[in-house]
């Protein structure tokens, strides 16, 4: 479907009485959520102060719906942290009107993550208990959005759409682009658990004093931990993945870094094989951006300079792996002792 066919099925009238009909909700207020990716969630208020979240798939991507609520039924058995669905009257977890398939759920009220290193102890408590879930399944959920081979894989094709029409100044970055996405490991080797993939202090929020919970489960699945691991310690500097750096280079705390080590620790221990995967595991997310990016900018015939904010996160992978991996092997030894 293109905008035209959408925009008129999804009024707020239309949904409202979708509402009505499925939730029995009465005298509520709708209100739109900012999405970068264009995906219809909605704020729904109730007249009894509560409010919960809607979210609109049409037909073509009701499987992605389907898994996210037998995701989210599992964390609650399990008393994980995280959206809870709410249950039409027939009890079911999504409802289908006109070709379009709706699911509620609970709104989690936010609080500002605070940038200490206890917040990033509980960030990294959070990832490890989700790492731990795995002999907990009862079910064998998809393999995971946004893992290396795919996103390498479509960051070179993007790079290959302008190979042709590369102006001469760009060559150079255009080789070094294509020799790092070529020089990453896919990671295809190492085990997998049920991971976020997105993990970054963007998407989390404190829930109540001492209580960390991640959003933003769409693209979750099966994949390797690492993965969650590096997004996480690559974005201890207190900023979410894509924002440019205040200080215009990358300032990690060794402090922030053994925080969340150690809490993800408490609960999940990672492989050696893992551990030698964590400079790729930290870099190919801001690699994949800057060769999209600068693909795009040279489609557009704009400025492809290097953004310093991406490759800055690049370039600090070796570095912050050493650090990482020293706390990681340390508190292994203390665990053996004890």
């Amino acid at each position: 479907m293109n905008e035209k066919t959408i925009q008129p099925t999804l009024e707020p009238s239309f949904l409202i009485e979708c509402i009505r009909k499925w939730y029995h909700a009465q005298n509520i207020s709708l209100h739109r959520l900012p999405s970068a990716s264009g995906k219809y969630i909605y704020q729904v208020k109730l007249s009894s102060g509560a409010i919960w979240v809607l979210r609109v798939i049409e037909d073509a991507s009701k499987a992605t719906l389907i898994e996210l609520a037998h995701l989210l039924l599992f964390f609650e058995q399990q008393h994980y942290p995280a959206e809870r669905i709410v249950f039409t009257l027939e009890q079911a977890t999504t409802a289908t009107v006109d070709g379009w398939h709706l699911m509620m759920t609970t709104f989690l009220v936010r609080a500002p993550l605070s940038y200490t290193p206890a917040t990033f102890s509980l960030l990294g408590a959070i990832v490890g208990r989700l790492h731990a879930l795995k002999p907990k399944l009862p079910y064998a959920p998809p393999q995971a959005k946004m893992l290396p081979s795919g996103e390498l894989a479509f960051a070179q094709q993007q790079l290959d759409t302008i190979a042709s029409r590369l102006p001469r100044p760009y060559i150079a970055h255009y080789q070094l682009l294509e020799q790092a996405l070529l020089s990453i490991d896919r990671g295809t080797h190492l085990p997998t658990t049920l991971i976020h993939t997105d993990c970054h202090p963007g998407n989390a929020l404190v829930t109540e004093p001492g209580h960390i919970t991640l959003l933003d489960w769409e693209e979750a699945g099966m994949g390797p931990a690492i993965q969650d691991v590096g997004f996480l310690l690559v974005n201890c500097d207190g900023k979410a993945p894509w924002d440019a750096l205040s200080t215009g280079s990358f300032q990690k705390d060794e402090a922030f870094l053994q925080a969340a080590i150690e809490g993800y620790c408490q609960y999940h221990q990672l492989t050696t094989d893992e551990l030698n995967y964590l400079p790729d595991a930290l870099r190919f997310r801001s690699l994949v951006f800057g060769a999209c990016s600068f693909a795009s900018a040279i489609a557009q015939q704009k400025n492809a300079e290097f953004s310093q904010w991406w490759w800055n996160r690049y370039c600090a992978a070796e570095e912050i792996a050493d650090q990482a991996r020293s706390f990681f092997e340390h508190l292994l030894q203390e665990q053996r002792k004890s």
